[in-house]
């Protein structure tokens, strides 16, 4: 009896699609699931990015692996900020250890070497075996781990500092460029908040005390859920309450759209911030690892 011969085919792109977010969806859920782990995909923030086209646009960031049309395997490339290239992907149960996946990681290794990034790194969920085993085939080094917190008790509202949230303007660019470049030790502008208007589901808010801008803060919707990200307070300001004080400003203004799933990721050893979460009611859900390249 023959075989069948399957159509195999390897796309590479700069962004995705809405077509390519439900095939990438599809396949998250269905791997998440089966592994029970969580997979830091990124997608709301890059089906945004074919709008504005001065991201990505000379860079591949997305590497999709399909068998008879079906995606199976799917890697991508973020980059925040700091020159550091992020991979992340997975593999349909079914068709692992075929070496699918490691054509997908050859491809983007060769285009975060065309690209120059100064760090590269691998992300696993803590909780996925053959995420790890992967990583270690390919010689990836642990470097840092972070928590996926979600919130899970109201706390008060009280705003004690008289802090306020704004949101970004297009005056704000340059001051948000200087904040990453405290934050970040960065030139580049990590933020999404471009000159044009902001995607209608991210929101760049800056925080102030008294009309004195001390730091910032973003959040990003999906569906009945919402993310924090970005969120900084500018060091002379630290330490004095102001940054639970933004937080809770932020969940306010959060709730005030009827949204209570709310998530964000820190890093493991950032001890302050991770106080500071679980105060306003956040607890840890998962550990995502970061392997260096």
């Amino acid at each position: 009896m023959s075989q069948k011969v399957l159509n195999q085919a390897i796309c590479l792109k700069k962004y995705i699609y809405q077509k390519e977010y439900k095939e990438i969806s599809e396949l998250q859920e269905l791997c998440s699931s089966h592994d029970n782990t969580n997979l830091k995909l990124e997608l709301d923030y890059k089906l945004n990015m074919c709008r504005n086209s001065e991201i990505g646009l000379k860079n591949v960031n997305e590497f999709l692996y399909y068998i008879d049309e079906v995606l199976v395997a799917y890697l991508s490339i973020s980059s925040f900020g700091r020159n550091i290239g992020e991979l992340n992907g997975m593999t349909h149960p079914d068709w692992r250890k075929k070496g699918l996946f490691k054509k997908l990681f050859e491809y983007a290794i060769e285009e975060c070497r065309k690209r120059g990034f100064n760090k590269i790194l691998l992300l696993s969920d803590d909780q996925s075996s053959s995420g790890a085993k992967f990583i270690k085939s390919v010689g990836g080094k642990y470097d840092f781990s972070e928590y996926r917190m979600k919130l899970l008790n109201k706390v008060s509202s009280e705003n004690i500092n008289s802090i306020n949230l704004r949101k970004a303007e297009k005056f704000d660019l340059n001051e948000i460029a200087k904040q990453n470049k405290v934050f970040l030790n960065d030139t580049q502008n990590s933020e999404s908040f471009q000159e044009d208007e902001e995607p209608i589901n991210q929101f760049t808010y800056i925080i102030e005390l008294k009309k004195e801008i001390i730091g910032k803060i973003r959040v990003e919707y999906s569906d009945n859920s919402a993310f924090i990200c970005g969120f900084e307070i500018l060091p002379d300001f630290r330490g004095k309450g102001h940054g639970k004080s933004a937080l809770k400003e932020a969940l306010g203004l959060i709730h005030e759209r009827n949204v209570y799933d709310i998530e964000l990721d820190v890093e493991c050893k950032n001890i302050t911030a991770l106080n500071l979460y679980k105060a306003c009611g956040f607890e840890k859900r998962s550990v995502m690892n970061y392997y260096e390249y």
